[in-house]
């Protein structure tokens, strides 16, 4: 009981940590909610101007979707998650690296590894949050909301579909604790998955090698789940199917980037770089 005990705590501390710091930027917070709204309205005014009357009737045949409005937004949450639980893994060892106490974490009896990754699920569950308010918003405009089990199922398939990620995260880690750089890879990393998830568009209006590389990416099966459960969107499997694929892609994915991770770590001890920032 008590070796289960100590990760326990250690997962409070640090989730009670970088919640502190997030809700101590308010505004922040605020701005990071506005965002998804800005970018659906950017999408629908670009696509007004090009189809005009017609370009939601174009919308809603080509997604299955009759609003664009919560469309995007989902989208959106989707992709700003990723990009912070990106950048945030990696952005946390730079930060220690700046501050100089990046190396007193490897004096406690935590796994450093694991202190990256609870970092993650914080990011996961202040998505959680931003989803809900968007997309409460917008079903509230346009008169209806799900129910606290819709709800639930929602916020599983978000966590399924982001935490995966953490394992590209320890990829851009491990450069970090190498070549003490982390906002060029977490760019690299972001602008794939951003554009290969089908974030703002179906992914079949592509060719068929993106939608296959797309099949690989867990945020490409949680942005069809959560239109699905939203707005009935048009998809190629079942939810319980992309449950399944997001799982398996979530642990393949975490093995490699901690098999990444470990090999760099080993690396930087090897050579006494753990100090070099």
């Amino acid at each position: 009981m008590k070796n289960l005990e100590e990760p326990v705590r250690v997962v409070h501390a640090v989730v009670s940590k970088e919640m502190k710091i997030m809700f101590r930027y308010f505004g922040v917070l605020v701005m990071i909610a506005s965002i998804p709204f800005m970018f659906g309205g950017m999408m629908m005014g670009i696509g007004y101007a090009i189809a005009g009357p017609s370009a939601f009737s174009n919308f809603t045949a080509n997604t299955g979707v009759s609003n664009p409005l919560l469309y995007t937004v989902l989208g959106g949450v989707l992709m700003i998650g990723s990009m912070i639980l990106v950048e945030n893994t990696a952005g946390i060892i730079r930060d220690e690296q700046m501050m100089g106490t990046f190396e007193l974490h490897y004096l406690t009896p935590n796994s450093t590894l694991m202190l990256w990754l609870f970092h993650s699920l914080s990011t996961s569950l202040i998505t959680l949050v931003i989803m809900t308010v968007d997309v409460t918003v917008v079903l509230a405009w346009q008169g209806s909301l799900l129910s606290p089990v819709e709800w639930l199922l929602a916020a599983t398939i978000t966590v399924l579909g982001l935490l995966p990620l953490a394992g590209l995260g320890l990829v851009v880690a491990a450069l970090t604790v190498r070549f003490k750089e982390v906002w060029a890879a977490a760019s690299v990393v972001n602008s794939f998955v951003a554009m290969l998830s089908g974030f703002y568009y179906p992914l079949e209006v592509f060719p068929r090698v993106v939608r296959f590389i797309a099949q690989f990416l867990p945020t490409s099966y949680a942005a069809q789940a959560l239109r699905n459960i939203f707005s009935g969107g048009v998809s190629s499997l079942q939810l319980w199917e992309q449950v399944v694929a997001m799982t398996v892609l979530g642990f393949a994915y975490l093995v490699v980037g901690r098999a990444f991770y470990l090999r760099w770590e080993n690396e930087a001890k090897r050579r006494g770089e753990l100090s070099k920032y």
